[in-house]
Formats: C-alpha cells, sequence, structure tokens
C-alpha cells in the first residue's frame, strides 16, 4: 500500500511540477501609434515547456521523470503589450481568451513504469466597462490507467484596474474514488514601477473529498519585473490533508513545493522562461526536484 501510495504522490510531484485560426501576421502583430506611444498587440498566444526531474522515496533513490506541455490561447480582442510588463498583458490588459492544453508525464526508472496524460480547455470573459470577470473550464487527468474528470466555473471582479478577486467553485468525478467538489478564492495584484513592477497572487482552496477528510490548498507567488522584458520570482504551494491515506501515518499528509522562476522576452514576440521546484511530503521521505524549460510565441 505504502509502495503504491509513494508512486501517486511522486507522480502527482511529477504533474504539479509542470503548475494555458491563424490571421495574417499584419493583423495579429501591428504595431499602431495611438497618440504619442506606440501600441503592440497580438491575438494568439502559444506556450510550450519541458520538465525534467527525479523524486526519491523508500528504496527508490533519484527516480527521474519528464513532462511536457503544450498549450494555446485566442485572444477575443488585440492584447495591448505597453500597459506594464509583456508577461502581464493579458492581466493588464483586461483580456478574454480561450485556451486548450494538453501535458504528458512519465517516470520510467527503477523498475517504475507509469505515466499520465492531462489536458482540457478554459475561457474567461472580462466585461469592458465594470470589469467583471467570467471563467470556466474542464479538464481530464489521466494517471495510472485511471479517469478524472474536472469542471471549474469562476466569477470575480476587477476591482482597481490591476486586481482582481476571483472566486472559484470545481467538482471531479473519478472513475475510481467517487467525486470531489470545492472551491477557492483568489487574489491578485500588480505595482507599477517607473522600470517594470511587481505582480502578487495568493489564493485559498478546499477540496471535500468523498469518505475521507477535506484537503486544503494554499498558494504565495510575487514575481519582480526589473524591465517589461524581464521578470524574476518564486512561489509556494501547499496541499495539506489526505488524512489515512499513508497506513503508517494517520494524521495525513502536507504535499508543499517551492519554485523560482524567471522569464525573458527575447524579442516583443518570443519569450523564454526557466524555472527550478522542489517538492517534499511531510510524514514521508518523498521528495522531489525539477527543472522546466520553455518558451511562448505571440502572434
Amino acid at each position: 500500500m505504502f509502495k503504491k501510495t509513494a508512486i501517486v504522490a511522486g507522480l502527482g510531484l511529477a504533474l504539479a511540477a509542470t503548475a494555458q485560426a491563424q490571421q495574417s501576421n499584419d493583423k495579429l502583430q501591428e504595431a499602431v501609434v495611438t497618440s504619442d506611444h506606440l501600441v503592440d498587440t497580438y491575438r494568439w498566444e502559444i506556450e510550450a515547456d519541458y520538465t525534467h526531474g527525479e523524486y526519491e522515496f523508500d528504496d527508490f533513490d533519484d527516480t527521474e521523470f519528464d513532462s511536457f506541455s503544450v498549450s494555446g490561447s485566442y485572444f477575443l480582442d488585440d492584447v495591448d503589450t505597453t500597459k506594464g510588463p509583456r508577461s502581464e498583458a493579458a492581466f493588464l490588459d483586461h483580456a478574454s481568451d480561450i485556451s486548450i492544453f494538453y501535458s504528458y508525464s512519465e517516470v520510467d526508472d527503477n523498475g517504475i513504469d507509469v505515466d499520465g496524460d492531462d489536458y482540457g480547455i478554459s475561457g474567461r470573459y472580462v466585461t469592458d466597462e465594470a470589469g467583471w470577470i467570467f471563467g470556466g473550464s474542464y479538464t481530464r487527468l489521466e494517471p495510472l490507467d485511471a479517469e478524472i474528470d474536472t469542471w471549474t466555473l469562476s466569477a470575480g471582479k476587477y476591482i482597481t484596474d490591476n486586481t482582481t478577486l476571483l472566486l472559484t467553485y470545481w467538482n471531479g468525478d473519478a472513475d475510481e474514488g467517487g467525486d470531489t467538489d470545492g472551491g477557492a478564492i483568489g487574489l491578485e495584484h500588480f505595482w507599477h514601477l517607473t522600470n517594470g513592477g511587481i505582480k502578487f497572487a495568493a489564493n485559498y482552496g478546499m477540496i471535500n473529498v468523498d469518505d475521507a477528510d477535506d484537503v486544503d490548498i494554499y498558494n504565495i507567488s510575487g514575481t519582480w519585473y526589473v524591465s517589461h522584458d524581464l521578470g524574476f520570482g518564486a512561489s509556494f504551494g501547499r496541499y495539506d490533508g489526505f488524512d489515512g491515506l499513508i497506513e503508517s501515518g494517520g494524521s495525513g499528509l502536507e504535499v508543499d513545493q517551492y519554485s523560482v522562476f524567471g522569464e525573458w522576452f527575447i524579442t516583443r514576440n518570443i519569450a523564454a522562461n526557466l524555472a527550478y521546484t522542489y517538492g517534499e511530503v511531510d510524514n514521508s521521505d518523498i521528495e522531489s526536484n525539477a527543472i522546466t524549460l520553455g518558451a511562448r510565441v505571440r502572434f
């Protein structure tokens, strides 16, 4: 039981280490002069990331895992990138979008051969004047031949031009293990600085698991943009619950993850990013280390 649980937890850390009709370039990459400044816009965004890491537990030392993800977003209106750091363009421009994504993770080392797929679609709509935010998503996770479907609904508001407050409800349906549901509240804020800015985000969520104790989720992150093209940040996340999952420890689990990351827009439309993530499961000897390299392209 412990070995199976450890494998599932290890794959979960691997999956978590990876945590969104083309028109002509003349229209989608337009740079137009309005009043006294240049406005750069984009309508599409494609992202891809590759993660390589390792985790260890019990007799399985330095077990390696790999993950690849790709996503694409279509924005309902041109996104203005001149309101602050390019990485925050969609947030600062109150953009609405439709996105799809897919990721694949595998562990194939030390006699372990497991993999998992994760794919879905999401959307966000922001009203023009009042700044109300409405969103939803569907995700299917397929770890270890299981199938878990999750739906979310979100509603919130830009309470200032650079601050959002968002409430989210989700429902999950697993083919083995029953249903779950829960909710979350999230806050994001951006402070402008002379040459860049600071972005802060925090959220708290709760998962109600059938026939088990609830799981609490905490996340906090901060990013310092030294310029409009370059930013560095750090984040912390905790999953607290899963009582009774490991037979030898009845107090449940605390899964912590720490990340540092950076993104650099090499050109106005192409960015590269790098991240390091460390994860550990309290009340056990399971831990993971991962490095993620990614890129995004806008047009």
